[in-house]
Formats: C-alpha cells, sequence, structure tokens
C-alpha cells in the first residue's frame, strides 16, 4: 500500500454507499415500528441458540454484506419504538439523535480535554446552562456528563463525601471514627447503595428511611433516624432523595429534605435519573418543588428526555463543589496553574475518556427542547393516570399506588386470588406475555407482593395499547 493510499476499511464511497443503504433500512423499520404493526415487541430466543446464530462463521461470515448483517442485527433485537414496548426505563430515541450519534462516533472526539473535544464542551456547556435555569439555580451553578445514572450518582455522592466531611477524606482515606453515612430511602434506585459501598464506606453507611404507602421517603422519621445512627458511630452528611423512584415512580417530597438538610448542613443530593422531565412542564412541575435547593441532581437524558444511552447529567448548585471532589494531579492531561476551568471535564468526574454526550444532549435540546418536551411529558404523564384508572375500575386487577408519574404498577387478582397465588399468575404471566412478543412488561416487587409494572415512556403507546394488555393478561388466566 502507498503512502497516499487509503487502506480500504476508510474507503469513503464505500462508508456512502453502505450509510445510504443502513439509513433507507432503518427508516423503514421506524416507520414499521412505530405504527405498531404486526410484529414481536422482543423476537425472544434461547440465548445459547442466538450466540450460535451470530458466531463469527455465521451466514458466510465476513463474506455476509453489510446490509444482511444489520438486517439480522435489527430483526433479532428489542424493538423499543414499538408501541407495546412499555418495559423498562429506556427511551425510544429521537430520530435525531441517532443521527448525531452517528456523527460523533465517526469523528470520535473525547470529552476529557478541551483539545480533544472543543465542539462537545462547548455545546455541553449550553445544555448545563439551559438545564441549570429550568432547574432554578440562580447563578455559580454547573455540570458534568457520566455515561449513566450510576456513574452519575457516584459523581455526586463522592462530591458531598469531600465537601462535608470534615478532613481530605480523598487523600486521607476513610477514618473508622465518625465514618460518612447517607440517609437514603428505601425506595431508592441500587445503584446508591452499591455506590456506598464501591467508596468502601461498607452498607452501614447507606441509612435507610422508610417509605409511606404511595412509597415516598418518611421525612418525619429522618431526625430520629440521624440521631440514632450518629450515636452509633456514623456521621451523616447527606440526604438521597428519588424524582421520582424507579419501582413505582414517586416522588420524594424535595421541600421538606431541603429543609432538613439545611438545618442540619447536609448535602442535599436527588437522584432524579428519570423524573426531571417535569422540567418541561407546567403541569407537572410542582412534583420537584423544591428542585432549585439540592446541592446535586442527576439527570438520565436516556429516559424522558429521549436520547441514546448512555447520556447522563449531574448538576450542581455551586460550581466549586464539582472541582473539590477529585483532588489529583495528571500533568500530562492539566496545566499547574488552572482552577475551575469547566472545559477540562476529567477535572471533575470519574471517567477520563468519554464520548461526546454533549453533542447528543444539545441536539435534543436545540430542536425539541420547548414546546414537542413539554408535549411528551404531559402527554406520557396523563395516560399514566388513565391507564390506573381504567385498572381501578376493573375487579380483576388491583393498583400498588396511584401513579405520580409515567410508571404504573398494578397486578391481576382475578377472582380474591390469594397473594401467594396472584404473585405466581402475575410473574407467570408476564414472562410468557414477553416470550410471546406481544408486549414488553417488567415486575417489581413491593411489600412482599409481585406486581406487573409499566413504563409508559414510547411517545406512541395509546390507551388502546394498554386496554389490549389488560385482555392480554386475562386471556392469560384462562389458559
Amino acid at each position: 500500500m502507498s503512502e497516499t493510499e487509503i487502506p480500504y476499511p476508510f474507503d469513503p464511497e464505500k462508508f456512502r454507499s453502505e450509510g445510504h443503504k443502513l439509513v433507507d433500512t432503518l427508516s423503514d423499520y421506524l416507520n414499521y415500528t412505530l405504527n405498531g404493526n404486526e410484529m414481536k415487541v422482543l423476537p425472544w430466543q434461547d440465548p445459547d441458540e442466538l450466540a450460535d446464530q451470530f458466531s463469527f462463521d455465521s451466514c458466510e461470515g465476513e463474506k455476509e454484506s453489510f446490509d444482511s448483517y444489520f438486517r439480522r442485527i435489527i430483526e433479532n433485537s428489542i424493538h423499543i419504538h414499538h408501541p407495546h414496548y412499555i418495559g423498562h426505563q429506556v427511551t425510544s430515541p429521537l430520530p435525531a439523535t441517532a443521527l448525531a450519534q452517528l456523527c460523533t462516533s465517526l469523528l470520535n472526539n473525547g470529552a476529557a480535554i478541551y483539545e480533544m473535544g472543543p465542539v462537545n464542551m462547548a455545546m455541553e456547556r449550553n445544555v448545563i446552562n439551559k438545564i441549570g435555569s429550568l432547574i432554578g439555580y440562580k447563578s455559580g451553578y454547573d455540570g458534568i456528563f457520566t455515561h449513566g445514572g450510576t456513574a452519575g450518582n457516584l459523581t455526586a455522592m463522592l462530591a458531598a463525601r469531600q465537601n462535608i466531611t470534615e478532613y481530605n477524606i480523598w487523600e486521607e482515606g476513610v477514618r473508622e471514627e465518625n465514618k460518612p453515612a447517607y440517609m437514603v430511602s428505601a425506595q431508592a434506585h441500587y445503584s446508591v447503595g452499591r455506590n456506598v459501598r464501591i467508596m468502601g464506606l461498607g452498607g452501614g453507611s447507606a441509612i435507610q428511611v422508610p417509605v409511606d404507602n404511595s412509597f415516598k421517603m418518611r421525612t418525619g422519621l429522618l431526625e430520629d433516624l440521624k440521631d440514632k445512627a450518629e450515636k452509633e458511630g456514623t456521621k451523616i452528611i447527606a440526604v438521597v432523595a428519588s424524582a421520582c423512584s424507579t419501582a413505582t415512580g414517586s416522588y420524594d417530597n424535595l421541600e421538606e429534605i431541603a429543609g432538613f438538610c439545611e438545618k442540619h448542613n447536609l448535602w442535599m443530593h436527588v437522584d432524579g435519573a428519570h423524573g426531571m422531565g417535569v422540567l418541561f412542564s407546567d403541569k407537572y412541575r410542582n412534583l420537584v418543588k423544591g428542585i432549585e435547593r439540592a446541592d446535586s441532581v442527576v439527570i438520565d437524558f436516556h429516559k424522558m428526555f429521549l436520547v441514546p444511552a448512555l447520556n447522563t447529567l449531574v448538576m450542581f448548585k455551586n460550581s466549586h463543589t464539582s472541582y473539590e471532589t477529585f483532588a489529583q494531579k495528571a500533568s500530562y492531561l492539566f496545566q499547574k496553574t488552572q482552577s475551575n476551568l469547566w472545559y477540562e471535564s476529567a477535572i471533575r468526574t470519574i471517567e477520563c475518556t468519554k464520548s461526546a454526550l454533549g453533542i447528543i444532549a444539545y441536539t435534543a435540546l436545540k430542536y425539541y427542547g420547548n414546546n414537542y418536551y413539554r408535549e411528551y411529558v404531559d402527554s406520557r404523564y396523563d395516560l399514566a393516570r388513565t391507564f390506573a384508572a381504567m385498572i381501578q375500575s376493573d375487579k380483576d386487577f388491583e393498583l400498588a399506588v396511584a401513579p405520580e408519574s409515567n410508571i404504573v404498577c398494578f397486578r391481576f387478582i382475578g377472582n380474591s386470588l390469594s397473594d401467594e397465588t396472584a404473585n405466581k399468575f402475575n410473574l407467570d404471566a408476564r414472562d410468557r406475555i414477553m416470550k410471546e412478543g406481544s408486549f414488553y412488561i417488567v415486575k417489581a416487587e413491593l411489600q412482599g407482593k409481585i406486581w406487573l409494572r409499566v413504563t409508559i415512556i414510547n411517545p406512541v403507546t395509546s390507551i388502546n395499547a394498554l386496554n389490549s394488555l389488560l385482555v392480554k393478561i386475562k386471556e392469560t388466566d384462562k389458559q
């Protein structure tokens, strides 16, 4: 190969040809899927059989055309854009953001330092300014993108530990005396408790706060739980609130939690991975009243902001707190004299090399971040309430809790099934429905009972689809 010859995998004309075919294929797929045609939401196969189908020797190995290869991927994948996909909190990405991600993937600009990803850092800055304004922060706020809510929660919780602990825990390590502890809802996402353990604090440093019948944190217990924990030798440094919780979509009372944290000089972190879409809603904004008092907030753009996973923003009320979290030097990356440089991402996150998350988020907000998000969030939350009313009017079903978000937990009880029988039936029904591919729903365990759980996150899911789900569950009872 000569010095000027382009290596064959990088042939621009080959890329153009295959790219056009792939976009055509995906466009046809999108049209077919969004219209709810007769297709399985999940074309279930045994894991070992599917692994065999995608062996490196399958379909003539490297001789298989890219078009055939991509079609096989699509055909065997779960179809998130299908109206009957109402399972996990993984969104139907806006096509424009998928195109943006195609662009950023080929450019492959990192997001650790400005010189490796200048456009991303510029766009990221503007996203942070917009979201900070929506939260209600007045000035001096900042943020950082991470790959996922687990990393986002860890980043915020580390900031809390570094800023509230009375010594440099990052450099000195954890002291056994007055070990830092976090107060967390009993319905908090599992990543919160896991992160406490990742930090080497042990499970005892995640002080669980019981929830009420609506699965919200019982804020009236905070004082007593704090006193009890500190008498036992831990030092409460933060409260982690849910907005909303993963299992039931319930919003903790942020105003009361903020008051408690301000009284005791504690860090207030809000895990808003799923529920921050209400920032765009006049109708449901009240669910996060007090959010502007939080020291940190996590928002998953890959949930109610409709972008491809993973894409998470961690917001900080005070900019300087995000810079104090990781007090380490990396001279090959950072200038010795620099301080609080917003465009040097790696100073403030556990990740170094990152993809251009800011560009994807910016694309969504630039084109859809005003009227469309308001319409989308309101319609999904409204539909959850309509579905809940439908369940309550049907004697064969029971509702776990009146939904506050777009998450609904319910179960089939038939002719007054016992709890044990109902648990087994709902587990079996969910498994059968999922594997036949008619719907994709998940389950949740609440207070010892098994519930079917739907997240109405797809923008084209309708009340007719949800009614069909109830009919399908009843049909399962007769099989």
